[in-house]
């Protein structure tokens, strides 16, 4: 859907707005939080992006698993974050988003602190200004 406003108009700042195109699109919201006990109601927010496309969301959650310190995580968590990572998960996770459901993967550090990531597919609009 877009929409074009062409009436020069002055915004609140000053500034005049000839041309502007509004776009809705479709896309996948990615969040990275670390919950810092089991209970902890209130995530630390490491990382968030607006991707284009499921494929691009679970390979950055990939990424992410795989970068993840091997020394923070026991042994039992290594394995299932590298079996979510190579396919136990991933496929699974992908047929999710592509449904247009939401998908993620959590792990516990060590320390009792838990690391999860997130997608959750949204619509968004997108404002672009314009000059002739």
């Amino acid at each position: 859907m877009l929409a074009r406003h062409h009436t020069p108009h002055t915004t609140p700042a000053g500034a005049t707005v000839r041309d502007a195109t509004v776009a809705i699109h479709y896309g996948y919201w990615f969040e990275a939080l670390c919950y810092e006990n089991a209970y902890d109601q209130v995530p630390e927010l490491l990382d968030r992006a607006m991707l284009d496309t499921p494929e691009e969301a679970v390979r950055l959650i990939r990424i992410q698993i795989r970068t993840t310190h091997p020394f923070t995580l026991s042994p039992a968590e290594v394995d299932r974050a590298l079996a979510w990572s190579d396919g136990g998960g991933r496929i699974p996770a992908l047929a999710a988003l592509h449904r247009g459901e939401v998908a993620g993967f959590s792990i516990v550090l060590r320390t009792g602190i838990r690391a999860e990531w997130r997608v959750r597919p949204v619509d968004y609009l997108s404002l672009t200004a314009t000059h002739r």
